[in-house]
């Protein structure tokens, strides 16, 4: 991939999003990115996907958001669910407080392709096809079986909220880039990538102002409750 300006975005040290972010890889994009390649080796074993579902190309964009979160970022979501989880405090960590002393979820700024949110995206749009029904593909009968793979034991798996749990991992990546953002990334510009990060930062009333409206937004988004996806939730909860 040439390379292209990369979007600064405001991504929340939040282990209830960086769960549904992680989950996104397994079961989905890997499983596309492996059916892929053996069909490309002539492997008969394969699924019918969509032609134009680059199984391989969104699991590597995937990859690449990953490599763009934020140290800390990253740290939490790789212990997320470890039985023994790694409490080192990673580079870059700091404590984010409201002018009252009350601590906040701590935001990073991370700079990332849009493209490979783009990569990701397209994916989600093929799985909405096969949940109402309009693929004319396998893909339908492969959400279903990786849902039923991944379900816990005696339950039978649920493709529908296995795509939504897609979609709010996607989500925080495409939340629009509002004046809040603005504020707050000058607020923790130095908790991002070149920036020597303090210990702690404290936010100005107005910094907070913007991180209550910021953080309605990053909620709204994780829960499935916001005006961008409620479509699908709508669907997935029929």
């Amino acid at each position: 991939m040439t390379d292209a300006p990369k979007a600064r975005v405001l991504l929340p040290d939040d282990e209830d999003w960086l769960s549904l972010f992680m989950g996104m890889e397994e079961p989905l994009l890997m499983q596309l990115a492996l059916n892929a390649r053996a069909d490309q080796e002539g492997d008969e074993e394969v699924w019918e996907l969509p032609p134009d579902l680059d199984g391989v190309g969104a699991h590597e964009a995937w990859g690449r958001l990953f490599q763009a979160l934020p140290e800390p970022l990253r740290h939490t979501g790789t212990n997320i669910g470890r039985s023994e989880p790694n409490r080192d405090r990673p580079a870059g960590s700091y404590a984010l407080y409201a002018p009252d002393g009350w601590e906040h979820t701590a935001l990073y700024p991370a700079d990332v392709d849009p493209r490979d949110v783009a990569a990701v995206a397209a994916v989600l749009a093929h799985f909405r096809k096969a949940l109402d029904g309009t693929d004319r593909t396998q893909l339908g009968d492969f959400l279903q079986q990786m849902a039923d793979d991944w379900a816990d034991p005696g339950r039978e798996g649920n493709d529908r909220q296995m795509v939504e749990d897609f979609l709010r991992g996607l989500s925080v990546w495409q939340l629009p880039h509002q004046p809040d953002v603005d504020v707050l990334l000058e607020a923790v510009t130095v908790a991002g990538p070149g920036g020597e990060t303090p210990e702690r930062i404290v936010l100005t009333p107005p910094q907070e102002d913007a991180y209550q409206s910021f953080i309605r937004r990053v909620s709204a988004a994780v829960a499935g409750n916001s005006p961008f996806d409620y479509a699908l939730h709508r669907f997935a909860n029929s």
